[in-house]
């Protein structure tokens, strides 16, 4: 405090008294602010010292987090890779039972008593006997090459007999997959294939003809509607691709039935009717290429439809006609015959007519057709 001094009744401060306090003051609020700011450095040195520690202990952390994790993670993918071998395992040792199961379903369908093949006893071959390769093979394989064999005996007489009362049925031939027997020798197997491919031919033509069969029934009845209907006429409203793609399934199941010897007249004009069909827009093209140059030029069409289907037919025909697996009915060889050289001319004519270059590459695929032509 500053002592006041009273003169002529008024009162007042010291001068030198009033310096000394103010700088009193300032100093001690100096000092104040000083020690403040070494507070807030301390403060600050504090907490980085304590940021420091505390980061390595939190990286620290997160690594053991991070270990912990994948080794929980770890432990289950290879607890669940456990339980997936043992599932495969379980699925595998499944598979076999079932193809144990199906070999003897098949043994015991062969030993059935005579019933089933009484219709057709007349007509079937005695049983072969087990050929002298398989000798070496086990009695389960021996087993099942003469249920094979007893069933390829079995269709061939129902194909003689023209599928009498199996149209409308669902059966079809039982069929062993060699692919999973053991084989002492190679010619064993090979004989095995024989008998499959065989029965595997006798279900292609089971399931054809049955839809053939389908199909002249809807006729049938389509004619009381439309006397004008053909066989498969559905089919030519389709859109390109399905179009294409249905017929060629329509002509092999005329196939299959002039194979066979079902429905010979309306296989026959099928294969005719569609055969001229699916071949339609070559001999257009060929006929452009080589007629008078105002003939007006073909619209766009998809060749490579041809090659595909084309070449699809051409196996088709040439597996049925060069067996000799099943017997085929007597006509059937010439048709098919004619058929598949019918649709190989076609191939050939796309293929000239595709080298003058009129054809847009992104419609015939040259490289592909000159494959199927050479």
């Amino acid at each position: 405090m500053l002592d006041p001094v009273y003169r002529g009744g008024i009162l007042f401060y010291c001068p030198r008294k009033l310096l000394t306090c103010f700088t009193r003051e300032l100093t001690v609020t100096s000092l104040r602010k000083t020690d403040t700011f070494g507070f807030l450095v301390s403060l600050f040195a504090l907490a980085v010292v304590i940021y420091a520690v505390y980061k390595g202990d939190l990286v620290e952390r997160v690594r053991s987090y991070i270990r912990s994790d994948l080794l929980i993670t770890n432990t289950k993918l290879r607890a669940e890779n456990e339980k997936l071998k043992d599932e495969i395992e379980g699925l595998i040792k499944q598979s076999h039972r079932m193809e144990k199961a199906l070999v003897g379903r098949t043994i015991q369908f062969s030993m059935l008593n005579g019933t089933a093949m009484a219709p057709w006893q007349s007509i079937i071959s005695p049983s072969q006997d087990t050929p002298v390769s398989l000798d070496k093979e086990s009695f389960l394989n021996q087993q099942i090459y003469r249920a094979l064999l007893a069933e390829k005996k079995r269709w061939d007489g129902y194909q003689q007999a023209q599928y009498r009362d199996l149209l409308e049925s669902t059966l079809e031939p039982a069929v062993v997959d060699s692919q999973y027997l053991i084989f002492q020798d190679e010619d064993s197997r090979e004989t095995f294939f024989e008998v499959e491919n065989a029965l595997n031919l006798h279900k292609r033509l089971i399931r054809d003809i049955r839809l053939f069969h389908d199909e002249v029934q809807y006729r049938q009845k389509r004619l009381q509607e439309d006397p004008s209907y053909q066989l498969y006429d559905l089919k030519f409203n389709l859109e390109p691709f399905a179009r294409e793609s249905a017929m060629a399934d329509s002509l092999q199941q005329a196939m299959s039935a002039m194979g066979a010897g079902i429905y010979p007249q309306e296989s026959a004009q099928v294969l005719d009717r569609l055969g001229k069909a699916i071949i339609e827009p070559i001999q257009e093209l060929a006929g452009w290429l080589e007629g008078p140059a105002d003939l007006a030029r073909p619209g766009p069409y998809n060749y490579n439809f041809y090659i595909v289907f084309g070449k699809k037919l051409i196996n088709y025909a040439d597996t049925l006609a060069r067996q000799s697996l099943i017997p085929l009915a007597p006509l059937a060889l010439g048709e098919l015959d004619f058929f598949s050289r019918r649709i190989n001319q076609g191939l050939v004519q796309l293929y000239e007519a595709g080298g003058q270059g009129n054809i847009d590459s992104t419609l015939l695929d040259m490289d592909t057709l000159g494959q199927d032509v050479h």
